[in-house]
């Protein structure tokens, strides 16, 4: 009965969120489009109708029928915001996000002076990492839509775009409502903020003559063989890892390792994920931080147990002695064979080719009055915080040079007239 009772309640959320969408009037003329209201977005849509004031439309198109949907699956849905340490080493194309975020200590106040006026308190936890009070990336979400609202942020959501085509003093953006069958829709926009992802992106920088890198999944589970049995499916150890190409060593992590049936996952892993490809090795140490007297004192009483796992030393050799099952755990090799689908991928890695893009604005070099931020981007970091923080710094930086660029085509809108 109770699950019943809470299927209707779902049922009835997403009608009412259905009747919200029909309900919302997209404008014909669209001061800034922002494409995407994930965490991107969300910022650059505050931004901009904050810097540009009343009387401008500044609309979020959304696919989905809710707005910062994807922030909630964030940080084990406690939405690890951002990092202590926002070293650039972390990201890809470092050069890019250092030119684009100034200073790291720069990068970490602008971030959490955006949000300190948005309402959040924080707490730091082990490596930097910083979360909402509450734990909850729900808070996230609620005070980012409070604060677009209160600037004067519009929302189309489930609206899907499938075009952006320049045009003089502006774009025109297409679009189809995805609760209302395959007809599609025009707009004009004096800027446009892209800040989709994954295959969205990919669509729209066609549509744009942008070039964009392939695309993969990034910080997820690897599938490898051997496939670890169904017995440690759920175990987790703290190890370290060597991902292994052709005999070179590419990357090196230590943290989290959860053995799953279908190969391996946790943050070690996802990390390394951003490397990984099919054929490489990764070499395991379960038993990094081990000392020959804990060695010898295992040997001395003839058990592992107070080592490993009873599992994990069973499948690492059953009948073997203490030394030889230590030996197999310090040497633990699999061979990566792809990503897994049963582990939802954290971020896409690719996107619209960084070279394309001043790092100043985030203006496509050839585009005049487009902004590209967060995933849409070729730029990825490790898990931390990082790729949310740059999200919300690409966001504020595109949705501000948008706002500027949106006056500056009103200007050039009078002298024509």
């Amino acid at each position: 009965m109770a699950q019943t009772a809470r299927v209707k309640e779902r049922q009835a959320a997403q009608a009412q969120r259905i009747k919200q969408a029909q309900a919302f009037m997209v404008p014909n003329h669209i001061d800034v489009a922002i494409l995407g209201g994930g965490a991107a977005g969300l910022c650059a849509a505050i931004t901009a109708a904050e810097a540009l004031g009343a009387n401008k439309r500044v609309v979020v198109f959304e696919k989905a029928l809710e707005s910062g949907r994807t922030i909630l699956a964030t940080g084990g849905g406690r939405c690890n915001f951002t990092n202590a340490n926002l070293s650039f080493e972390n990201f890809s194309h470092p050069e890019f996000v250092q030119a684009v975020c100034k200073d790291k200590d720069i990068f970490l106040a602008d971030i959490l002076t955006f949000f300190r006026s948005s309402g959040l308190a924080w707490a730091t936890e082990d490596e930097g990492r910083m979360y909402p009070l509450t734990r909850q990336a729900s808070s996230i979400q609620s005070l980012l839509l409070k604060r677009a609202q209160k600037a004067g942020v519009q929302f189309a959501l489930g609206r899907e775009v499938t075009s952006v085509k320049p045009q003089h003093n502006g774009f025109i953006v297409t679009f189809k409502e995805c609760f209302a069958g395959e007809k599609t829709y025009k707009v004009h926009a004096s800027s446009v903020v892209l800040a989709t992802g994954g295959l969205t992106t990919t669509k729209l920088a066609e549509s744009l003559q942008l070039q964009t890198t392939s695309l993969r999944p990034g910080l997820c589970a690897l599938t490898c063989t051997p496939q670890p049995p169904t017995s440690l499916d759920g175990k987790r150890v703290r190890a370290h890892a060597t991902l292994v190409r052709n005999g070179a060593v590419l990357k090196e992590e230590s943290g989290e390792l959860l053995f799953r049936s279908f190969g391996l996952s946790g943050i070690m892993i996802f990390n390394l994920s951003r490397t990984a490809l099919p054929g490489d090795v990764l070499e395991i140490d379960l038993l990094p931080q081990l000392r020959e007297e804990e060695v010898a004192a295992a040997v001395e009483a003839h058990t592992t147990n107070g080592l490993l796992d009873p599992q994990i030393a069973a499948y690492l050799g059953a009948h073997d002695s203490v030394e030889a099952t230590v030996a197999k755990a310090h040497k633990m090799a699999f061979t990566v064979t792809g990503t897994s689908s049963k582990v939802v991928p954290q971020v896409c890695i690719g996107g619209i080719s960084i070279n394309q893009v001043d790092s100043i604005t985030l203006e496509a070099h050839d585009i005049p009055g487009l902004f590209i931020a967060g995933e849409a981007l070729d730029i990825d970091a490790q898990c931390g915080g990082f790729n949310l923080s740059w999200a919300w710094k690409s966001g504020m930086v595109a949705g501000l040079a948008a706002s500027k660029s949106t006056g500056q085509n009103h200007a050039s809108l009078k002298e024509d007239n």
